[in-house]
């Protein structure tokens, strides 16, 4: 790991190791008050040694907002505030402002872009903007640059990739022009020129600056590779300082960051664009979230720095923690997407799955008028992880009770589904972290009464977790019928043709890992979603050697699932074979099949050779209760599925577990919320 942490310049600006975090929105921009929460984030981060922390998108002027919670660096007040956020950083870091403009992607009636062609996740058409329009939007961009340096920052990124301005421009996708920004390849770059020209002009000499650029839009008929490297070269040559690699837009139907997409997937992206554009740094991003990955992606030459996002949200120390040898204590970004991006796109303040901490910084304060306590956590699952680990951190005495052989609980359970073995990484974390804080861990454990009495804690937590939920049917003797967690532990063993039942989150997981026993490899993937045309990466039918169905009473199928990664779940279950019913009573378990009654009165016969049911799950609460009315006087919490099993997920009993740990020993509960 040696060139990670060999000094590198972009510009005359001296990057001390090779890790830049990379941009996303933390749903504090666009409003005033934020600086210090947007400080305190930031700070952590540099005191867990990255070199470069990229904002979110700053917009340059009023029209280019993505939504009103995007700042406007020509506005005083946006500017105000962007200048307090670094006035507190005091640098301690360098900040790099993100110069942004949405084009067709503002979710705003007056959106504006290169065409008026509406984008297929915007309900609104963009105007056209004239020729003079968009030389004064490159003006802007110069302008914005220049109020970036005025209010602190020590380096501007422009934003032309993920299917913005910049990169609708240069796409013969969205760019119907015939003009001086439009009309063929060269044309259709000359926004990207203009823009860099301008920010150039506004920024004195050797100030640095990054572009990001599209290194693959996943768009049918997007440019070509041969144009993306013309870009890149032309871009080198008006003199930007550092090329950070993009991938995909945000329209495309490729997922790029999810779990269903391998590590590192796209760093060849990178590389190859490295090979075609020497002598300036080139920056690689997208699914790096793992010290293997950085090592593997340096030691191919496929890019020159590495940048990362999501999993400085999940671990403000990760570049000190590989500097001094201590990654098996990196609290690993999983990818699930629940606390950032889903928080995101529906303009909420982001935070992370596996440390709810995360944007959160100010809420979660030591207090030092409370004494340490005697903590006993019941149960391993997500919930109880973080309530031993947080309480620990703390400076209590905790004793952490799991009645498996293992840690985890529904995480251990879940990461058998192919894409989520992430989960792993999380309980390799907990399984570290826990004995260092000195949390007592007894496994084989099984809590009762009497134990806690012997205990004697001064404060427990209940995360005893859940059960799946009891369903029958006539005729269930007719055909093997196993539940979600006999399957996924492989005491049930399923068919070929197989019903599930339950279309909720744990239905499509189960479905998914019917269909696909393995985890996507870089090859499987490419393979999957035809990668390698460039210019028609769309998703392969891939057909199931099982013959599997979903079955849902009433609602959508994976209500509860994140928006931002249900979309390429789904379309991957609908490539391989899945069938989706939805509307229906099921009736009886024959020999034949599944018997189930439509709305409209028929009844239907699908044939199976087995089942398995998804049909929730029940919480596992009762000793909770009874040694609560017990011993009325003592601190007691209980969090995620032993509180209400109802819709209950990762990121609650997560966020609960904290919440629990910085109550202990005071009157008042921490109730921050997902």
């Amino acid at each position: 790991m040696e060139k990670a942490f060999q000094p590198i310049n972009i510009g005359k600006f001296s990057l001390p190791n090779r890790f830049v975090m990379g941009s996303m929105h933390l749903g504090l921009e666009g409003k005033t008050g934020t600086a210090e929460r947007m400080a305190a984030f930031y700070g952590k981060r540099f005191e867990g040694g990255v070199g470069l922390i990229v904002t979110g998108g700053i917009s340059v002027n009023e029209e280019g907002r993505g939504s009103k919670h995007f700042f406007n660096i020509q506005n005083e007040e946006h500017a105000s505030e962007l200048k307090k956020m670094n006035g507190l950083l005091n640098g301690s870091g360098t900040m790099c402002a993100q110069l942004f403009h949405a084009g067709r992607y503002a979710f705003d009636r007056n959106c504006v872009g290169p065409s008026a062609l509406r984008a297929p996740i915007n309900r609104y058409i963009p105007r056209a903007l004239t020729e003079e329009e968009c030389w004064k939007t490159a003006e802007d961009f110069g302008i914005a640059a220049k109020l970036a340096k005025e209010t602190g920052f020590g380096a501007v990124e422009i934003m032309g990739s993920e299917g913005y301005l910049i990169n609708q421009f240069f796409s013969p996708v969205t760019n119907h022009r015939d003009d001086h920004f439009g009309g063929d390849p060269k044309r259709r770059m000359n926004m990207a020129v203009e823009v860099l020209r301008a920010v150039i002009k506004n920024l004195p000499e050797g100030f640095p600056i990054i572009f990001r650029m599209s290194g693959i839009d996943l768009i049918p008929g997007n440019p070509t590779f041969e144009e993306v490297c013309d870009l890149a070269q032309t871009l080198k040559q008006e003199g930007v300082s550092a090329l950070n690699i993009g991938i995909g837009w945000h329209e495309s139907r490729i997922p790029t960051i999810s779990q269903l997409v391998p590590r590192g997937a796209w760093a060849n992206i990178a590389g190859k664009i490295k090979e075609k554009t020497p002598g300036i740094p080139i920056i690689a991003s997208n699914r790096v979230n793992d010290p293997s990955t950085v090592q593997r992606i340096f030691d191919t030459d496929q890019a020159d720095i590495i940048s990362m996002a999501r999993p400085f949200l999940a671990d403000a120390f990760i570049v000190k923690k590989i500097r001094t040898g201590a990654s098996n204590r990196i609290n690993t970004c999983i990818a699930c997407n629940q606390s950032c991006l889903d928080h995101a796109f529906i303009d909420k303040s982001v935070s992370c799955l596996v440390n709810p901490q995360a944007v959160n910084e100010l809420e979660y304060k030591i207090d030092s008028n409370v004494k340490p306590q005697k903590v006993v956590v019941i149960g391993s699952g997500p919930g109880g992880l973080e309530a031993a680990r947080a309480s620990a951190s703390l400076g209590h005495a905790v004793i952490l009770l799991e009645k498996s052989d293992q840690l985890g609980g529904q995480f251990q359970l879940a990461s058998n589904i192919p894409g989520k073995s992430e989960f792993k990484e999380t309980i390799r974390y907990f399984k570290n972290e826990l004995p260092a804080l000195g949390v007592d861990i007894r496994l084989n454990t099984n809590c009762d009464l009497k134990l806690l009495e012997e205990l004697d804690p001064d404060a427990i937590i209940f995360a005893t977790g859940v059960k799946p939920r009891e369903f029958t049917l006539p005729g269930i003797e007719n055909l093997p019928v196993g539940n979600y967690t006999d399957y996924l532990t492989g005491k049930f063993k399923a068919g070929k043709k197989v019903a599930v039942i339950g279309g909720g989150g744990i239905g499509v997981d189960v479905a998914h890992k019917l269909t696909e026993e393995n985890d996507p490899n870089l090859e499987s993937y490419s393979k999957k979603y035809n990668i390698d045309s460039y210019t028609n990466a769309v998703i392969q039918p891939h057909k199931s050697e099982r013959d599997v169905a979903i079955f849902r009473r009433s609602g959508k199928h994976g209500a509860g699932l994140g928006p931002t990664t249900f979309w390429a779940l789904k379309q991957e279950l609908e490539a391989s074979g899945v069938e989706f019913f939805q509307g229906l009573n099921y009736k009886e378990i024959t020999k034949e099949g599944l018997k189930i009654t439509l709305k409209n009165g028929e009844e239907v016969l699908y044939p199976c050779d087995s089942l398995v049911l998804c049909v929730g799950q029940e919480k596992e609460s009762s000793l909770y209760e009874t040694y609560k009315s017990l011993h009325p006087q003592k601190q007691i919490f209980v969090i995620g599925g032993a509180k209400d099993s109802k819709g209950i997920d990762a990121e609650r009993a997560f966020l609960e577990g904290l919440n629990a740990a910085y109550s202990i020993g005071k009157e008042d509960k921490i109730t921050v919320n997902a």
